[in-house]
């Protein structure tokens, strides 16, 4: 049994069929940007802290020298449709940690409102991506056609979904509740707003609801600046190496 301690920070009355939107960091910090960035414009309101024994055996150092914890954070939104959000600055370290804390963050959402479950993140392509791709996965063939319809793709390798984005749709399930998986395209060794933008846009749909995008925006473009400079390095790398030939000393460490 993994020891999970909640703190509240607020008390809050339950919300009336709350939507329980799961961003812990993973794949390109996909679902994490895109979950705060929920936060941010619905101007959610933290009610509660929870901390794990399976959560890396550390705390963060802050600028000021003051310690952060490692732990998930639960956020309300009211408006425009009621939310409960799940920030945090980790995911449990091993497999029995990761279905303690997703069944925990399930029961805690159930508690306070949460009749349907997003789990959103990042789908790995190992590169970048001229058209970002969303990737869905859900508890229902109705929703799954409902996916379909907003041209959300499913993955055909057979594939999993690994950590909180995948187990907490099983434990709403479980629960009774639906749920849907958002995963945009990402290479994946990068953070990567552009592909949260691409998950939010489609959340957005699904919901029927506007956010605005400004800031996720900007955050993009700024990474596309250093992409390009990165792009610019590689290019330059490979042409010097093309313009010089090998000597008998480099080939000696050939094979």
């Amino acid at each position: 049994m993994v020891k999970i301690i909640t703190r509240k920070i607020k008390d809050i009355e339950p919300l009336e069929n709350a939507l329980l939107i799961e961003g812990l960091p993973g794949i390109g910090h996909v679902g994490r940007l895109a979950a705060e960035h929920i936060v941010h414009e619905f101007n959610g309101e933290k009610f509660l802290e929870l901390f794990c024994y399976d959560f890396p055996p550390q705390v963060l150092v802050k600028d000021d020298g003051t310690i952060e914890y490692m732990c998930a954070e639960f956020y309300k939104i009211e408006e425009p449709k009621p939310m409960i959000v799940v920030l945090g600055n980790t995911q449990a370290l091993s497999p029995v940690g990761q279905y303690h804390l997703a069944e925990e963050i399930v029961k805690i959402g159930i508690e306070y409102g949460a009749r349907f479950v997003y789990t959103l993140g990042g789908f790995g392509i190992g590169k970048l991506s001229e058209e970002i791709k969303v990737y869905g996965a859900t508890t229902s063939p109705e929703l799954a056609e409902k996916l379909k319809e907003h041209n959300i793709l499913f993955r055909t390798d057979g594939g999993g979904i690994v950590g909180a984005a995948g187990l907490m749709l099983m434990f709403a399930d479980l629960n009774g509740i639906p749920g849907i998986c958002l995963m945009g395209e990402t290479p994946g060794y990068l953070i990567d707003p552009n592909a949260a933008k691409a998950v939010l846009e489609k959340f957005c749909k699904l919901e029927n609801i506007e956010i605005n995008m400004e800031e996720l925006e900007k955050r993009a473009k700024g990474m596309e600046q250093f992409i390009e400079k990165i792009k610019k390095f590689e290019e330059e790398m490979l042409k010097a190496a093309q313009a010089k030939p090998p000597s008998e000393e480099d080939l000696r460490y050939i094979g």
